[in-house]
């Protein structure tokens, strides 16, 4: 829990509790509850009848048909992406209740607008700044509330569920967007185009002193002008800044070793199926929320108002250097270049300290292993942070990907990131690049409802296909090549063909009876005296040669009537004198 120094320096950073009539429900219950959904809008709603600063909207519907609600907070009525625009301000999108669960984002946003827009004790902050809101971002899971949905959680008394209806994490679904959650959320990102995404969530993990984590992504995922921006106005001035106004604040902390904080700390790069990894693709940041669990409630609640009030008041006052480094960074994406795809953090450490708590280790006769007890006194350790990350895939992007008009879902999942897509207005028989996907190897259990793939992919500099006319082109001269390129590149992690999008690639769909297949092998052995001599060779090994089917397999691979299947349906234009009939999707 907080000392009694650290809770008064939290409730100082927030506003005063104000009359009873504009408490939040929240605040009603002794900070000790959180409004259900239609309780939550219907606050919402009040807000937005007592204040022309303030509209509420539908952005889509749930699995379960719920409205996913959207809240604009602007000074100047700018209610609508144009209008958001020409203001000149800062665009900040606060996302809380992605995990309904970690519900603290939402009570802490709705004290925020009513201070903003209301009793405009926090009015300053829109000066510079237009705050969208997602109260609820997984409603139906928030609607599946219980006091027993987070074993680590203390607070509130009950609160909603990490995942949707159709169980689907929607932290992990920025990329491929199974959900219709991710699909109403990627057009509200791409209408809008914020210029931060806070995503609030709460930690699971270890115990330790700060109230407040957070993760920011700056590595070699991000684009440097973005990079810059967030070390030198993120890192450098509002995060000193939410300290300094009473706020515990430090790194996420995830422990090399979870039964001992001595062991060291890891950081990684994001890959894009979280928030933070698709926004930099995006060419923005966002600010990865997530207070202690183990704090008291209204801690956490104190602790993200605080945090979100000063990244607006950040990104209101340095709005120009921040529009800036996206606009530096979306001009280097346009522009031929390599993108990475993975990465690895390596085995070099620094020295950090690390704010923690005493503990005892022994062992566990119920796990057999390693049991870790966490005590009250703080303990301030040193301890190594391995932080330092590498590219270990990177591709040049090419000019353009063809992506064959039958491949609807992938199209789909295409437009729903507002890439700008052409079609072949005719037919493109002219060799392009590809790759021909092999070995390839399925997680057993299922991931997010899919059963994610692994293969080699062998590229191709010419494959003679025929592109009919009606396929999209997806043009690499634009701001978000590196959402298509880690879609459309097979070994990237979030990719396409990664998630099983073309399982169907790898199938053999045709097949020969074996009296066929030794006549045909009988022929051509008696033709190619090369072939026979590879196959005797073959017979060398004890397990294909006494296997009847991996003999006539031989044959048929070999035969013309082989299909060859593992050739990947997408093409890469790289020939920069290619001329592609194309018109505008």
């Amino acid at each position: 829990m907080l000392g009694l120094a650290e809770a008064r320096a939290a409730q100082a950073a927030t506003a005063e509790v104000p009359a009873a009539s504009w408490q939040t429900a929240y605040e009603k219950s002794g900070f000790l509850e959180t409004p259900r959904y239609q309780e939550t809008i219907d606050y919402l709603k009040r807000l937005e009848k007592s204040s022309p600063w303030i509209k509420v909207s539908s952005f889509g519907k749930s699995g379960e048909g719920r409205d996913l609600v959207l809240v604009v907070a602007s000074s100047d009525r700018a209610f609508d992406p144009a209008a958001a625009r020409k203001t000149g301000k800062a665009i900040v999108l606060l996302q809380a209740g992605i995990h309904a669960g970690e519900i603290d984002g939402k009570d802490a946003g709705m004290m925020l607008l009513r201070d903003l827009a209301v009793t405009k004790s926090r009015a300053a902050l829109l000066d510079g700044a237009i705050l969208l809101f997602m109260p609820m971002y997984n409603v139906d899971g928030h609607e599946r509330f219980g006091a027993y949905n987070r074993t680590n959680q203390n607070g509130p008394k009950e609160m909603g569920w990490r995942t949707t209806a159709r169980n689907l994490n929607l932290n992990r679904d920025y990329l491929k967007a199974d959900a219709p959650e991710t699909r109403a959320w990627l057009k509200v990102y791409t209408t809008w185009w914020p210029d931060l995404l806070i995503d609030a969530h709460v930690t699971d993990g270890a115990d330790y002193r700060p109230v407040m984590t957070y993760a920011i992504e700056s590595g070699p995922n991000t684009p440097k002008p973005v990079a810059d921006w967030v070390k030198s106005a993120v890192e450098g001035r509002a995060v000193p800044a939410i300290a300094a106004a009473g706020t515990t604040i430090s790194p996420y902390i995830d422990l090399v070793d979870s039964t001992d904080p001595a062991a060291g700390l890891v950081a990684g790069a994001a890959t894009p199926r979280f928030s933070t990894g698709y926004t930099v693709l995006q060419n923005r940041p966002s600010f990865l929320i997530e207070t202690h669990m183990l704090k008291d409630y209204k801690a956490r609640v104190d602790a993200t108002y605080a945090t979100v009030a000063g990244l607006l008041l950040e990104c209101g006052r340095d709005r120009k250097g921040l529009r800036d480094a996206i606009r530096a960074a979306e001009e280097a994406a346009s522009r031929p270049g390599k993108t990475p795809l993975a990465y690895r953090t390596t085995e070099a450490t620094r020295t950090v300290p690390f704010p923690g708590v005493s503990y005892t280790r022994e062992p566990s006769p119920i796990s057999g292993g390693m049991r870790i007890r966490y005590g009250k006194e703080p303990l301030d350790l040193k301890v190594p942070l391995r932080d330092h990350i590498e590219v270990t895939l990177e591709v040049d992007r090419p000019r353009a990907y063809l992506v064959p008009p039958q491949w609807t879902d992938e199209i789909a999942v295409l437009e729903a990131h507002g890439l700008r897509l052409q079609r072949l207005t005719a037919p493109l028989t002219t060799p392009v690049e590809g790759y021909r996907l092999s070995e390839p190897k399925w997680q057993e259990a299922p991931f997010e409802g899919r059963h994610p793939v692994t293969c080699k992919a062998e590229r191709l500099r010419s494959v003679p296909r025929v592109f009919p006319a009606g396929t999209v082109v997806v043009p690499l001269d634009q701001p978000g090549s590196a959402v298509a390129v880690n879609l459309l590149e097979p070994l990237g992690p979030d990719s396409f063909v990664s998630w099983g999008f073309f399982d169907a690639v790898f199938e053999q769909k045709e097949f020969a009876e074996a009296y066929v297949v030794e006549e045909l092998a009988r022929a051509m052995l008696e033709k190619d005296p090369g072939l026979k001599a590879e196959f005797e060779k073959a017979l060398a090994d004890p397990a294909f040669a006494g296997d009847k089917s991996k003999r006539l397999d031989f044959f048929f691979r070999r035969s013309p009537y082989w299909e060859n299947p593992g050739i990947y349906p997408i093409g890469l234009v790289t020939d920069p004198a290619l001329k592609l009939a194309t018109r505008p999707e």
